[in-house]
């Protein structure tokens, strides 16, 4: 064969090799390095974008013929348990973006994650995301909170789905969507989703609970979570991210065994870490009357330890010579003769004073003649301890926290210094195991675990929820008022 016909049938194989390697979709540069160099063209698929664009005026109609719709396709949170990829796909229909940041709660109290979803593909890109998903771990029955005040627009509880609207004094509304419907412990789509008082035209502020997380509508097959949105007046959904970002968290911490006066030491040493000239001392019995309801607050200025009636648990002898006080104030005629005189020999100063007196709602009386109720508030299961100096409270909270102390049994500290963290913070879970049939009650500083086959009529009812003065807010006032008003909701997977 001659050179030259060798060389033809080279070129020949190498323009059939390239050929086909086009047509499986190979780049012809990676066929042969001895080939010359082509400039291919590709096409990208641009990302949605994120300009800013002025606000929808009132009354103009939605860009999306779904914004108002009452049967809006609500997406699953499958896309959004782990962080999104870059999606080379564009949703057909996309809504007008607007770059906004809304000053709100953060909707969810409890552990929670979540990622930048909206305007994401669903439906194989025949819709766009139009919220974020925010997910709790896989546990139900964490606290969904209004994200800021105003009158409930629109409910849903059809046994399918259960979402909430709530629209704020600027016409702005959120959306709540997948919210709890199963019995705790099962996933049975057979529970009131919808909490007392929650209903069209009702008014809601800020922090105040209106429902639970949950996997309702279509959801189901998914984690629970709970899709949130923010509209404009006008419908327009737009991207939250931000305005959770910089959305204040509720927080407070929780504490507590099912001892009182071990409880009441860890207080005391975690309000007082360079200890306290003064301590106050109750029985257990005392606490317990307190703890019932009725009374008004304790207003101490040292701590509040508890001893048994007839003797001084070790945990208080103890947290005596940790605080390093010369005075006792025996609150209440609980204690024994015998632990008075105890108490006598230790310190150099035992002052006596009485049980505060009974809670008052109004300074004005009824007239004469009026035939007036008396309501007795129900028991909560939690009592409230604050700490700290009260020229720290924002402007405002003061009233609010004394209109919680009808509903919880508070205890407030002045002028204390706390020192480490104690018990477990709003933020944290029971953990990440455990069974959907399975009950977790928040009782002080764990988890009380219980089947839900053999769950209690009534939830177990220790545990102190403890705040500390420069940390308290309206909204987590709001929170915890709700809180108390409503029956325990426990966590389950």
């Amino acid at each position: 064969m001659k050179p030259t016909d060798i060389g033809r049938m080279k070129r020949f194989s190498v323009a059939a090799l390239a050929a086909a390697m086009l047509l499986m979709g190979v780049p012809v540069a990676f066929a042969d390095e001895a080939l010359p160099t082509t400039t291919t063209t590709s096409t990208t698929v641009p990302a949605p974008t994120t300009t800013t664009a002025a606000p929808a005026p009132v009354g103009e109609a939605a860009p999306s013929s779904e914004a108002n719709s009452d049967e809006i396709p609500v997406d699953d949170a499958a896309a959004d348990v782990a962080p999104p990829a870059d999606e080379p796909r564009v949703p057909k229909h996309q809504v007008r973006r607007i770059d906004v940041t809304r000053k709100i709660v953060f909707p969810v109290v409890g552990p929670n994650y979540y990622y930048p979803g909206f305007g994401a593909c669903r439906d194989d890109c025949e819709r766009e995301h139009h919220g974020i998903d925010i997910m709790t771990h896989g546990w139900k029955g964490v606290p969904v909170v209004a994200a800021h005040d105003g009158t409930i627009r629109k409910v849903r509880d059809d046994r399918e789905w259960c979402i909430v609207e709530i629209t704020a004094p600027d016409r702005w509304y959120t959306r709540y969507v997948h919210l709890n419907n199963d019995t705790p412990g099962y996933d049975d789509e057979a529970y009131e989703c919808l909490l007392p008082g929650i209903e069209p035209g009702a008014w809601v502020e800020a922090g105040q609970i209106i429902g639970w997380i949950g996997d309702s509508g279509n959801a189901e097959w998914t984690p629970p979570h709970v899709h949130f949105e923010i509209r404009t007046p006008s419908g327009l959904p737009v991207d939250p991210y931000k305005s959770l970002k910089a959305a204040y968290k509720i927080r407070f911490q929780r504490t507590g065994t099912e001892d009182p006066a071990e409880t009441a030491a860890e207080i005391a040493g975690y309000s007082y870490r360079d200890g306290s000239g003064v301590v106050n001392v109750m029985a257990t019995t005392d606490y317990e009357t307190f703890r019932n309801g009725g009374l008004s607050e304790f207003d101490l200025s040292g701590p509040l330890l508890l001893s048994e009636p007839d003797h001084l648990p070790d945990v208080t002898i103890e947290m005596f010579d940790q605080l390093g006080a010369d005075r006792v104030i025996i609150v209440g005629d609980g204690l024994a003769l015998n632990v008075i005189d105890q108490l006598e020999t230790r310190f150099s100063i035992v002052v006596r004073t009485a049980m505060p007196g009974p809670m008052v709602e109004s300074d004005f009386g009824p007239n004469i003649g009026d035939v007036v109720e008396t309501v007795t508030p129900e028991r909560s299961p939690f009592s409230l301890t604050v700490i700290g100096d009260h020229s720290d409270l924002p402007d405002g909270v003061g009233g609010d926290l004394a209109d919680i102390q009808m509903r919880l049994p508070t205890t407030i500290l002045r002028g204390s210094t706390p020192a480490r963290r104690i018990g477990r913070s709003a933020t944290q879970g029971p953990g990440r195991s455990g069974s959907k049939h399975v009950l977790y009650y928040q009782t002080g500083d764990g988890y009380t675990r219980i089947r839900a086959a053999e769950a209690p009529e009534e939830a177990p009812d220790y545990g102190v929820i403890v705040l500390k003065t420069a940390e308290t807010s309206g909204a987590t006032l709001t929170f915890l008022r709700s809180l108390a008003d409503l029956p325990v909701m426990p966590l389950w997977r």
